[in-house]
């Protein structure tokens, strides 16, 4: 008997998908708005999208910081079984969320016009920026909304509501700007309304998730007052995001100006199609590396280590394949590109595909970079991760980005893009395996963490079988008496895993031979704790009933209860988690 990845395996792909689903809603969202502007109005549309982008980017630091802040603290707390506790820090996330952005909101007529005249420079673009950066900064509150309700959803138990929160939202937001932008003559006012009228529309998925019976958390407000005291501990979850739309509003504003009056509008255009680029990279990797958010918070919480590196292998796998294909697609066919965002300046048509091949070679660095960032964030090393980020979007890439500009043009950016990712991903890995050196990060190797739990007596997977059940029992008393644990015992944790894993084998699943269930027994100063996950129909073993006998086995449910000192139970990420604590 030993572990195997296939809960996390099964996990994986079933929040693969509606996490890609997500981000493909969110970031092709961003690139379609693009795309139809540059269509309907012309490249000058487009271009004000970008110059808007370091505004859009700080309305959306509330709802990113707390919103993934709050998912990465819940889900830690879950791992934990805190979950009266998780509830109470989701309710104080969703009244700073809404609070915080009200002020947007309010600041919106007094700010939008100045703020465009700032970053345009010409009348022109000015024109464009401004209606769109008014209307943005109205729905403000919706958006971060949206944006904490889908991190958090697919954190409890409902990736498929947490998807389609982003993917209605998205098909609204498409389908009212083709409305508004040909149909109207609202031109960046509708641009702009369509998105928010698409957020709000997608916040509706909070009804159906208030009425899942999947769900563990729940709105507490007296909980959420003895919560406030978190906070800070969300904002620090949350800091690689807060820092990573930081460092953009810098490099967009920065950027956008100094080439705006260096090198003119049109060679601006080419910029905002390069970072455009980078959306395209982000609509197909963003949601698979977002799976480690989602999942190793709750496994960082549960000591699962041999799980975090199953989980981590299979997303750079994944991410490295989906990249590679990206990068020859730009390489080979630029044309492509410049065609799919109606690029037509004739006398710039020959710099703007070499500017396209440069930006791809960008692609790999900045994979590794975002992985790095997020699992970094997901672990709670914030400090690793706020240093890739500040590196990678101000320290390497400003310097870079004028120095190259004046020296070679509008191809510097991208020459400096490249070489930024890869001097971010260089710096972080040596300044972590210094500090790991000098005793100051724990453990060797990129992930910092044990290969096993070192309280850890026996972690196991068996297949769903009643035959396997009794092995296991055999197993866990095999693996006490190694350890010097009392026979007597070793028989209660044996007695007890057998009748959770017999309940399972034959209540748990609709196809027991095809499924698994993870057993890990380890020592807490003067008790055993045995965990029991399977991935079957919920069960909560604590809630049962003695009416429940013809559909449970009673005898051995309430035998547990009666021979252990404490017995809990949660339901995440779709997983049955059964936890029995036993004095040695």
């Amino acid at each position: 008997m030993q572990r195997n990845d296939y809960l996390i395996k099964r996990k994986f792909n079933s929040y693969l998908i509606p996490g890609v689903l997500m981000v493909m809603a969110m970031q092709l969202g961003n690139i379609v708005d693009s795309i139809l502007v540059s269509n309907t109005i012309d490249i000058d549309g487009m271009t004000a999208i970008s110059l808007s982008l370091p505004v859009l980017y700080f309305t959306q630091i509330v709802g990113f910081a707390v919103g993934v802040g709050g998912a990465v603290t819940i889900s830690v707390m879950l791992g934990k079984r805190q979950i009266k506790e998780a509830s109470g820090v989701l309710s104080v996330c969703i009244a700073a969320d809404i609070g915080l952005s009200l002020i947007f909101t309010i600041l919106a007529p007094f700010t939008a016009s100045p703020l465009a005249h700032m970053l345009a420079q010409t009348p022109r673009l000015e024109e464009l920026l401004m209606p769109y950066i008014y209307v943005y900064m109205l729905g403000t509150p919706l958006l971060n909304l949206c944006i904490l309700t889908s991190n958090v959803i697919t954190i409890d138990n409902c990736p498929k509501l947490g998807a389609s929160c982003f993917v209605i939202a998205n098909i609204v937001n498409l389908g009212l700007d083709w409305y508004f932008l040909t149909q109207t003559g609202l031109g960046m006012y509708g641009a702009a309304l369509s998105t928010i009228i698409g957020y709000g529309v997608g916040c509706l998925i909070l009804i159906p998730y208030a009425f899942s019976k999947k769900r563990m958390l729940s709105l507490k407000l007296r909980e959420g007052f003895r919560q406030i005291k978190s906070f800070p501990r969300v904002l620090k979850a949350g800091m690689t995001q807060a820092s990573y739309l930081i460092m953009l509003i810098l490099q967009y504003f920065i950027l956008n100006t100094y080439i705006q009056s260096t090198l003119g509008a049109d060679q601006t255009a080419i910029y905002s199609m390069c970072m455009n680029s980078v959306e395209i990279v982000r609509l197909c990797i963003e949601g698979v590396i977002g799976v480690i958010q989602t999942i190793a918070g709750v496994l960082f919480g549960e000591k699962d280590y041999f799980g975090i590196r199953r989980l981590v292998r299979r997303t750079v796998i994944i991410t490295a394949v989906a990249v590679a294909v990206l990068t020859a697609v730009y390489m080979i066919f630029p044309d492509l590109i410049l065609t799919i965002f109606s690029f037509n300046k004739a006398q710039l048509y020959e710099i703007a595909k070499l500017c396209v091949r440069l930006f791809s070679l960008s692609f790999i660095f900045f994979a590794a970079n975002r992985v790095t960032q997020v699992y970094y964030q997901t672990t709670l090393k914030t400090s690793l991760s706020t240093l890739d980020t500040v590196l990678q979007g101000f320290v390497f890439l400003l310097p870079l980005s004028i120095l190259f500009i004046g020296s070679l043009g509008i191809t510097g950016v991208s020459i400096a893009a490249a070489l930024t990712e890869a001097l971010t991903f260089a710096a972080v890995w040596c300044w972590r395996m210094f500090r790991q050196k000098r005793g100051k990060l724990p453990q060797k190797g990129f992930l910092m963490i044990p290969d096993t739990d070192s309280d850890s007596l026996c972690d196991i997977t068996v297949k769903n079988t009643e035959q396997d059940a009794v092995e296991v029992s055999k197993r866990l008393i095999r693996s006490c008496e190694e350890s010097g644990v009392p026979s007597e015992t070793a028989g209660i944790i044996g007695v007890a895993a057998e009748e959770l894993a017999v309940n399972i084998s034959r209540y748990g699943s609709k196809k027991p031979s095809l499924s698994y269930v993870d057993v890990n027994l380890s020592r807490s100063g003067d008790k055993l704790i045995l965990r029991v996950r399977d991935d079957g129909v919920p069960f909560d073993p604590t809630e049962y009933n003695a009416d429940e006998g013809d559909e449970f086995l009673i005898g051995g449910i309430e035998m547990i209860r009666r021979i252990t000192d404490k017995i809990s139970y949660t339901r995440v990420l779709n997983m049955n988690n059964t936890v029995i604590e036993v004095s040695i």
